[in-house]
């Protein structure tokens, strides 16, 4: 091929160079996964699906809202006289029971980046972790930009972005294998034909995902890498690029483990929370009804994510501590105490310290900005 041809079509030369990306270009993929991979490619096209979809939950959810508002008002007239009256000693203990949730959460990324060779202390990284969870809870599609700013708090601490987004790709996979964990006797304990399917699908990942681990640690992760190639093309090369990165700082199964267990206990936290919010209101439930409420709650935060599950995790919770016997303001009640001390106060200190973070800086580059602006006002380049 022509040198000049290929310095000015770099595609075309990346297409005869790959036989395999000419086989894509000429057979795209069809279906559902021919459409997430072309959404996924055209960023322009991802970032407008992204935005109506959240114009249109935040639609439905001020209609349900309003909805509630007008046909619950006396329920919720009830609601506001329970928590009027709950009991401050519970409210007290879920809240210590939180900080907990923090600290477990915190020593995750501390754990992780121990094993990379980096001392973090662990009030920094509870830090982090509030403001990521922050900016992504009130960001729409917030996930790119928690994890953009959670690698650039921790590389003012000497800490690579590299190694920073592997810390973050590690936990989220202890986040998946705990996630599989507590769905699987979440939906089994609910006897019925659709929670053994769950909990089955949950057995087989499980074990797939563990022979996966297991051989990929005998055989220089070769089988996992073999395995991703039959995934749709943006699942492929992030899986991919995580097992490359894993391998390459010599990380095995095992360092998985002390993040796993961390985040077990993240998982308890929060239930235990919403014990102590139930018990605040006047209401001893049984395990079953825990198990219940909170795998619906995780499975509805997973299906609509934006704004950390808000409307749809309360929906659902409510629902099934409802279906549990527990009155309707009661199970309302808890409901709000439950997300407001789970949810909005850790936001609400998140962002706190994120403008604790990003104002010096802000101020501290003012003076270069305006002057940058002025010399291209000047030169006519802008307005």
């Amino acid at each position: 091929m022509d040198k000049h041809m290929t310095d000015e079509e770099p595609s075309v030369a990346a297409l005869e160079d790959n036989p395999l990306m000419v086989r894509e270009e000429l057979q795209p993929r069809g279906g559902i996964r021919g459409y997430l991979d072309r959404l996924n490619n055209t960023p322009g096209r991802k970032a407008q699906f992204q935005r109506w979809f959240t114009i249109a939950w935040l639609v439905v959810l001020a209609v349900s809202v309003a909805y509630v508002l007008f046909r619950g008002r006396s329920e919720l007239r009830d609601t506001w006289t329970q928590l009027q009256n709950a009991d401050l000693t519970w409210i007290f203990i879920a809240i210590v029971i939180q900080v907990f949730m923090l600290v477990f959460n915190g020593m995750t990324y501390k754990v992780i980046l121990k094993r990379l060779g980096y001392s973090v202390p662990l009030g920094l990284m509870v830090n982090a972790h509030m403001q990521r969870t922050t900016i992504s809870t009130v960001t729409p599609g917030g996930g790119p930009a928690s994890v953009f700013i959670f690698a650039r708090f921790i590389a003012k601490r000497g800490v690579p972005a590299q190694d920073g987004l592997l810390t973050i790709a590690v936990r989220s996979l202890a986040v998946a294998i705990t996630f599989i964990a507590v769905l699987i006797p979440g939906a089994a304990i609910d006897d019925s034909l659709q929670g053994m399917i769950i909990a089955g699908v949950g057995v087989v990942a499980l074990v797939v995902g563990g022979i996966a681990l297991w051989r990929g640690n005998a055989n220089n992760w070769e089988t996992p890498l073999a395995w991703s190639e039959r995934l749709p093309s943006w699942a492929r090369d992030r899986i991919q690029g995580f097992i490359v990165t894993f391998r390459d700082h010599g990380l095995k199964p095992s360092d998985l483990l002390p993040a796993i267990v961390l985040t077990l206990l993240v998982r308890l936290t929060v239930v235990l929370v919403l014990y102590a919010c139930l018990q605040a209101l006047g209401v001893d439930p049984t395990f079953q009804t825990m198990v219940h409420t909170y795998f619906a709650s995780i499975v509805a935060g997973a299906v609509i994510p934006l704004f950390g599950g808000a409307g749809a995790v309360e929906a659902v919770s409510i629902l099934a501590l409802t279906q549990a016997g527990i009155a309707g303001n009661v199970a309302i009640g808890a409901t709000l105490l439950w997300r407001f001390i789970d949810l909005w106060i850790p936001v609400g200190i998140g962002l706190l310290l994120h403008a604790k973070t990003e104002l010096p800086a802000a101020i501290e580059e003012t003076p270069e900005v305006a002057a940058r602006m002025v010399e291209l006002k000047e030169s006519g380049r802008l307005g």
